[in-house]
């Protein structure tokens, strides 16, 4: 290869890829390091319903400012995720139907009237779409600096709202990893011992829902509840310790995002497509194939050596 098209093979990786890649990778910091909270306390379904849930919130911030509004889409899925959360209660209590349902009823129908929001009231005037919501934006979160700028000026919004989000949910994570970790284990103890402040818990709600509207436009829906949940079930077959289980969470879950991508991006080559796949809807589909094979693996790591006849 000649220098020139070296330099410009670099170039294109640079402003194209990379960038793609560092906000599935910090989105993927986000959603699965409180994904690990979630499963440990048994409520991996809990990110799915806020995931579901806050759209039509999301929705309400761009239609009330026009424009990307952090705190308008953030204020507006916290008011959604509160007011599904107490009318799956409501439901829970007049029907008696087992929690699961209660949720899949009420968040259901808070995403379906998001979905009927961005149809009927103009939100594609703000970039916002059925399509982005479910496979996000990744592909456009590419390198564009100003001719006259630096580089870090090119770098989209998206991006630097994800690596915000990656920040606050690993300080949390940090800062109260026994807290959060007595309160998986065992909450009621927690609580009535004084080791883990009544507070936490609604700061976990609150940074979980940070975390899934800081990647809901950038990786769109389906990879937000994938990242929430396959990591650290990728994990936990093969972790002893609360570190362990974090560790290979992301390392593992950072290598099949980083695949995902590759095989989405070269599927011409790879996969014999006549385009390119989408990045969010590769990136799911390899998680969620590698939890039932990561359990595999362990069962077969596991099994006691077959020892000769006699």
């Amino acid at each position: 290869m000649n220098p020139a098209a070296s330099n410009d093979l670099l170039r294109e990786l640079m402003q194209f890829d990379l960038p793609v890649l560092a906000s599935a990778l910090l989105a993927l910091v986000a959603c699965a390091t409180m994904g690990n909270w979630l499963v440990l306390r048994k409520e991996s379904m809990t990110g799915d319903a806020i995931a579901h849930a806050v759209l039509p919130g999301i929705v309400a911030g761009f239609l009330v400012t026009g424009r990307h509004s952090l705190p308008a889409m953030f204020l507006g899925a916290a008011i959604a995720g509160a007011l599904a959360i107490v009318l799956a209660n409501l439901v829970q209590r007049r029907t008696r139907l087992e929690a699961g349902a209660g949720l899949g009823i009420v968040f259901s129908a808070f995403f379906a009237l998001g979905v009927a929001l961005l149809e009927t009231q103009g939100a594609r005037q703000v970039d916002l779409d059925p399509g982005c919501v479910l496979f996000g934006s990744l592909e456009t979160l590419f390198l564009a600096p100003p001719p006259d700028g630096r580089w870090y000026e090119g770098i989209a919004h998206e991006t630097w709202v994800l690596a915000a989000a990656a920040l606050v949910v690993v300080g949390l994570s940090v800062l109260f990893s026994k807290e959060l970790a007595a309160l998986c284990f065992d909450r009621e103890h927690a609580r009535t011992a004084g080791i883990a402040p009544r507070a936490l818990e609604p700061a976990m709600l609150f940074v979980t829902s940070l975390a899934i509207v800081a990647s809901f436009e950038a990786v769109g829906s389906l990879l937000v509840i994938a990242l929430l949940a396959c990591p650290s079930l990728i994990a936990a077959p093969h972790a002893n310790s609360l570190r362990a289980r974090f560790a290979i969470s992301l390392a593992v879950g950072g290598l099949l995002t980083i695949g995902g991508y590759m095989l989405a991006a070269h599927a011409p080559a790879v996969l014999g497509t006549d385009t390119s796949l989408n990045a969010a809807g590769m990136i799911s589909t390899v998680l969620a194939a590698a939890v039932p094979l990561s359990f595999a693996m362990a069962r077969w790591m596991r099994r006691p050596l077959s020892r000769p006849a006699a």
